[in-house]
């Protein structure tokens, strides 16, 4: 069950209703966090306490066990403040979700003795070098852009395994803290908050039960769900798994236009004039507010649609997922257009650099720079499908 700092939690709402409360804190120090490129440890851990992390997370393990699309909710009222608050808040939500799809055996290692610990990842293997040996696999170099990697107990990483893990031949495996070094190269211009920092391993030893081969985690029926057994766990990881970018969008968006509409309000011109009685301001203030208002209908349907379809346990159709990745990059991009729309309209009287709208418009394109979120690359694969061309590969 859920520990007793969590135990009032039982709603999506209520883990949304705790996010606003932290808002002005967050927002306060957000430019610290900036200058030292990663979020401080104390809010690291009123992020933990607030069960932020945990909102996926099987209950049997400590966790809260919501719906999933409960990250969305809540890591959009976290970006309104701070949007490398929302993304970990999203990304670490859903790494414990595919957790919950592993052997049972890892998932206990994991959480056992501490419910409270938290996985990040490094799914990017470009450097490094995996080599098959008795009970599991040897593994040595470095894997990139691990969001949480400053707070990770253990580390999810990407590995090749050629003709093993199904078809695609390739895994993830669980590394503890012990067996992987996080480097200081995140300087980034976007989500530089975030900490998302290079991780590398040498000679570590990875038992076969700590991996899963990406076809067997897609798998409704996973080895996690003989113990997870709540429809939060019966859906599929690939392109669901896309929606871990959509809340950090929709809150660096809305919190863009909130900061933008009280800014306007009572500010004059260098010539004296009303800025909010200028029609150019008005048009630009209602087409970013419908863009964002069209991109959380968006995440809105989804997230419905997947919650009807766990409870269902009947899976989901290619279509409706190669649709569902198509939108998550279409809510970028959405957001994107508001927010840039909204950046151009301050003028001379924006360009402080900590102008909440500028901080949203860099963080915005750290969050659509994610591979779930790419228009180009996640647009392709339902416009494929539409005109009748088999697809192949995740993206």
């Amino acid at each position: 069950m859920p520990d007793s700092h969590n135990a009032s939690v039982s709603t999506t709402e209520d883990l949304v209703g705790r996010a606003r409360k932290m808002a002005q804190k967050l927002a306060a120090g957000r430019v610290q966090a900036l200058a030292d490129r990663r979020l401080p440890d104390s809010t690291i851990a009123e992020l933990i306490q607030a069960g932020f992390f945990k909102m996926m997370q099987p209950a049997r393990l400590g966790g809260l066990e919501l719906p999933y699309g409960a990250q969305v909710a809540v890591s959009a009222e976290l970006a309104k403040a701070c949007g490398a608050s929302g993304w970990l808040a999203s990304v670490v939500a859903t790494h414990h979700w595919m957790l919950a799809k592993f052997d049972p055996k890892v998932q206990d290692e994991v959480w056992g003795k501490d419910p409270d610990a938290v996985v990040c990842s490094a799914f990017g293997f470009a450097e490094a070098n995996v080599t098959p040996v008795e009970g599991g696999f040897r593994a040595t170099g470095r894997w990139t852009y691990s969001s949480g990697s400053h707070a990770g107990a253990w580390a999810m990483i990407g590995i090749p395994v050629p003709n093993q893990g199904g078809p695609r031949g390739r895994a993830f495996a669980m590394v503890p803290r012990a067996d992987f070094t996080v480097l200081d190269n995140w300087h980034a211009i976007a989500l530089r908050a975030s900490g998302s920092s290079d991780i590398t391993l040498k000679d570590v030893f990875i038992p076969a039960h700590r991996t899963i081969g990406f076809d067997l985690i897609d798998r409704v029926d996973s080895p996690g769900a003989a113990v997870n057994t709540g429809p939060t766990y019966r859906l599929p990881t690939w392109h669901v798994f896309n929606l871990t970018g959509v809340g950090p969008a929709l809150g660096l968006a809305q919190g863009a236009l909130d900061t933008f509409t009280d800014g306007m309000k009572h500010r004059r011109n260098v010539l004296g004039s009303k800025v909010p009685e200028l029609q150019n301001i008005q048009m630009r203030t209602s087409e970013s507010s419908a863009e964002i208002d069209a991109a959380r209908m968006l995440a809105d349907t989804h997230v419905a649609a997947l919650q009807a379809a766990a409870v269902a346990g009947n899976g989901v159709a290619r279509s409706d997922l190669l649709r569902l990745q198509r939108d998550c990059a279409y809510i970028g991009r959405l957001c994107t257009n508001a927010v840039n729309r909204l950046a151009e309209a301050q003028g001379a009287g924006g360009l402080s650099d900590d102008n909440p709208v500028n901080l949203a418009q860099a963080d915005l394109r750290g969050v659509c720079s994610h591979m779930t979120m790419g228009w180009d690359a996640n647009c392709v694969p339902y416009g494929k499908f539409l005109l009748g061309i088999e697809h192949q590969g995740l993206i």
